[in-house]
C-alpha cells in the first residue's frame, strides 16, 4: 500500500521531537516499501516565523503560536494539498500535524499520530498557558478537524485520549492507545551481576532534561542534598542542561548536550542508563516521556510524578514509584531512601521495568500494534467494495 507521511518535523532527523518522527517513520517503511514523505518546505518561512513571533511574545509574558491558526494552517494545507494529489496515497499518516492536516481534502484514511492534544497542552505546559482566547478558539477548532476527518486518532497514553474523547467528543472506537517505543541501542543481559552493580554500591541518581524549571530540576537538586544529608553515598548526573554555569555542587556530574546522532555520544547516553541506580524525574508536565521507556530498557527503576502521560509509561510500585504533583525534594528523597534500602523491592522493579519495555515499550510493538490498525483499514476497505459491488 501507498502510505504518505505528513509530518512538520524532518524524519530523518533522529533528533526531531525526540526521534519520534524518525523512528515511526522507520517502522512504517518496514511496513510498506512505498512510503513517501511530505512536508511543507516551500512555505517553511512561515513556521520559523511563527516560531520567531513566539519568541518575542513569551518575551512579553503571552503564550502565542501563531502555527495553531488557521490562516497558517490553510495555508501550509495547500502545499500539502498539492503533495498529496500528486502521489496519490491509499492511506496517509500524520505524525504531531494537526495544523498540516486539517484543511486537505482527501478520500484516503487519515491516521493521525500526537502525543497530546490542544486542549490539554494549553491547559497544561507552563510556557502555553497564557493563550488569547481568540487563539484557543482557532487551535481548538484546528484541532476539533484533524480529530473528526481521521478514520484513527492514535495516542501513547490514556491522558491524552481521554482528552479527545471529552474536549472534542472523539469516536472512542477511532481512538487507539499504542505506546511510543525507546529510542535506544545495545541492551545489557539483565543478570544478577547486573542488578548487583546497579544496587550494590553508590546511589546513582540520573536527571535528564532540556528544560530545567518544568522538569523539576530545583526538586531533584533538594532530594539529592536530603540524601547526601542522610549519609548515603549518592551520585546525581544531569543531563541536557547546566543549570551550575560549569560549576555543579560537590557529587554532581553534568552533561549539558549528548546528540543521539553523534555515535559515541549515544554510547554515552545509554550507559548512563545501564550505570544508574534510579531515574529520577520530578516533572512538573510531561505529555509522555519517552526518557521513562529509555529508563525501563536499561532496567532502570523510575520516581517521577503523576501527572500527564507518565503513568501510561511508569507502573507506580511495578516499574517505578509514582508521587503526587505536589510532592516536594525531602519527598522525593524519602521515597528514593525507602528505595534504596530496600535492595530486593529494586531488583523486583528493574526486572519488571525491563519486562515492560520488551512487551509494550518497544518500536518492535509499536510495529505490531500500527500494522493492525492498517489491517483493519484493509478489512474495512474490501468490505465497502463488496458492499458497493453487491448493490
Amino acid at each position: 500500500m501507498k502510505i504518505a507521511i505528513v509530518s512538520r518535523h524532518d524524519p530523518a532527523d533522529v533528533s526531531a521531537w525526540s526521534g519520534t518522527p524518525y523512528f515511526i517513520t522507520r517502522e512504517i517503511k518496514k511496513i510498506s516499501g512505498d512510503v513517501v514523505v511530505v512536508r511543507a518546505q516551500k512555505t517553511a518561512w512561515l513556521l520559523m516565523l511563527t516560531k520567531a513571533f513566539r519568541y518575542l511574545f513569551r518575551k512579553f509574558g503571552s503564550s502565542i503560536d501563531l502555527s495553531v491558526t488557521g490562516t497558517y494552517s490553510r495555508t501550509v494545507g495547500k502545499e500539502i494539498q498539492k503533495q498529496i494529489d500528486q502521489v496519490k496515497p491509499e492511506i496517509i499518516v500524520g505524525i504531531a500535524a494537526s495544523p498540516e492536516l486539517a484543511n486537505i481534502h482527501t478520500n484516503a484514511p487519515i491516521l493521525h499520530i500526537s502525543d497530546a492534544t490542544y486542549a490539554i497542552m494549553a491547559d497544561y505546559y507552563p510556557e502555553q498557558s497564557r493563550i488569547p482566547n481568540w487563539l484557543w478558539r482557532e487551535g481548538n477548532e484546528i484541532e476539533r478537524k484533524v480529530i473528526g476527518k481521521s478514520f484513527y486518532s492514535i495516542f501513547p497514553s490514556q491522558w491524552a485520549m481521554n482528552s479527545a474523547q471529552k474536549d472534542y467528543d472523539a469516536d472512542p472506537n477511532k481512538l487507539k492507545f499504542i505506546r511510543l517505543g525507546a529510542n535506544v541501542g545495545a541492551l545489557p543481559d539483565v543478570s544478577d551481576a547486573y542488578l548487583e552493580k546497579k544496587f550494590g554500591g553508590k546511589c546513582n541518581l540520573l536527571f535528564m532534561g532540556k528544560d530545567w524549571d518544568r522538569k523539576g530540576g530545583d526538586i531533584i537538586l533538594s532530594a539529592f542534598q536530603h540524601i547526601q544529608k542522610a549519609g548515603i553515598d549518592a551520585q546525581l548526573t544531569i543531563v541536557g542542561c547546566d543549570p551550575f554555569s560549569g560549576s555543579p555542587p560537590e557529587g554532581v556530574t553534568v552533561y549539558e548536550n549528548l546528540r543521539k546522532s553523534e555515535p559515541e555520544q549515544f554510547e554515552l547516553y545509554n550507559k548512563l542508563f545501564s550505570e544508574a541506580s534510579l531515574f529520577v524525574l520530578p516533572t512538573r508536565a510531561e505529555a509522555y516521556g519517552l526518557v521513562f521507556a529509555e529508563a525501563a530498557a536499561f532496567a532502570t527503576p523510575a520516581v517521577a510524578p503523576t501527572t500527564g502521560g507518565v503513568p501510561s509509561v511508569v507502573d507506580d510500585g511495578k516499574s517505578g514509584v509514582l508521587l503526587p504533583s505536589s510532592a516536594d525534594g525531602k519527598d522525593y528523597a524519602e521515597a528514593i531512601i525507602k528505595l534504596w534500602e530496600d535492595k530486593e523491592k529494586l531488583a523486583e522493579m528493574a526486572i519488571y521495568a525491563h519486562k515492560k519495555y520488551v512487551n509494550e515499550l518497544n518500536w518492535d510493538k509499536w510495529r505490531d500494534d500500527f500494522s493492525l490498525l492498517l489491517n483493519n483499514l484493509q478489512t474495512a476497505d474490501s468490505l465497502k467494495q463488496e458492499s458497493a459491488g453487491g448493490s
